[in-house]
């Protein structure tokens, strides 16, 4: 029987506890009948940093299930710890309660368990000194957080599960789905991850999160002449423009503009101009039926197969199939 540690933090995404519960159980099910395994395949238990029950940021309560010093686990998995969009004011307080556990998740790899996070639970991971020579991955909304706090780690926010041997990372909160059908293929078997697939009605493992994320625009900085120029391109994108004159409206030399841009944004001003005409074909993709060569017309660019590879290489497919995926607005009746 294997042994799984579910670590739950206060402010956790609880359904991704319970949920990671539920999938295991399931594939004990699964694995059970057509094996025929006398005994489950895994022995899945909720944990706590002091044994008591926690409250998720939802407000539903988790309780563990048994006590930490107790249970000898083969796989840990570190769920949410921080919500994805906590500033940085606050990464230090959310971060505090999982502290604790530091030393016992160091004991626990150099014991031979493996470690896998879910979402934001990667900054557990890393705060612990477990990431270092490691890729990981974090919810997108995160990324920009995790980068400035582990500038020295590698972090690839595009990739939904990142694999290290020892360390697993997953990407956004409901990736917890992909994750455990990933563990149940490694450590179970190909089929029983198949047939829990099949049981809970489930596509297979998604690969990336680039579909899902979202542009937002970096202005938390001191440059108030960025921060102008930055207003301006989100009013004039679709114009025909040249770096030259959005230098002007910052008030700027180009050399001097196209620095202080980058410095205060993590952003070339092209890069800037070219997410705020993505984002706004994303938007048109999902709120409209219009032709997508009008939508790359709309956003500013007359040069449709330069977009369409611009879009695909950013968004990670598409724009036909973006809106498959993600329109809100019926076809037109035939």
């Amino acid at each position: 029987m294997f042994n799984v540690a579910i670590v739950a933090f206060p402010n956790c995404h609880a359904s991704g506890v319970h949920g990671i519960m539920d999938f295991f159980t399931v594939a004990n099910f699964c694995g059970r009948a057509p094996a025929g395994h006398s005994e489950p395949l895994f022995n899945c238990q909720v944990v706590t940093v002091d044994d008591q029950p926690v409250r998720g940021y939802s407000g539903a309560v988790v309780t563990p299930t048994c006590k930490r010093g107790d249970f000898e686990p083969d796989l840990i998995v570190v769920g949410s710890s921080v919500e994805a969009a906590v500033g940085a004011e606050r990464l230090e307080k959310t971060l505090a309660p999982s502290r604790p556990l530091y030393g016992w998740l160091r004991e626990g790899l150099e014991r031979g368990a493996v470690l896998a996070s879910v979402c934001t639970g990667s900054f557990v991971l890393a705060e612990a000194g477990l990431l270092d020579d490691q890729v990981a991955t974090t919810h997108w909304r995160a990324a920009p957080l995790f980068r400035a706090r582990y500038p020295h780690l590698r972090l690839e926010e595009d990739q939904l599960l990142v694999d290290n041997g020892r360390i697993i990372c997953a990407g956004g909160a409901t990736a917890f789905v992909d994750l455990c059908s990933y563990l149940v293929e490694r450590f179970a078997s190909p089929a029983v991850a198949l047939a829990c697939s099949k049981m809970l009605v489930l596509d297979g493992r998604r690969e990336e999160q680039t579909p899902y994320m979202a542009f937002y625009s970096q202005k938390a900085h001191q440059d108030d002449a960025i921060r102008k120029a930055q207003s301006w391109l989100e009013q004039h994108y679709a114009d025909a423009l040249t770096i030259d004159e959005v230098a002007a409206v910052a008030g700027l030399g180009t050399r001097t503009f196209k620095r202080r841009f980058k410095e205060a944004t993590g952003e070339t001003p092209i890069g800037y101009l070219q997410h705020l005409r993505i984002e706004a074909a994303k938007h048109l993709l999902e709120s409209s039926r219009e032709q997508t060569a009008r939508i790359i017309w709309s956003v500013g660019y007359e040069d449709a197969s330069s977009f369409r590879r611009l879009f695909k290489r950013t968004v990670g497919c598409t724009m036909e199939q973006y809106r498959k995926r993600f329109s809100y607005v019926s076809p037109k009746a035939a």
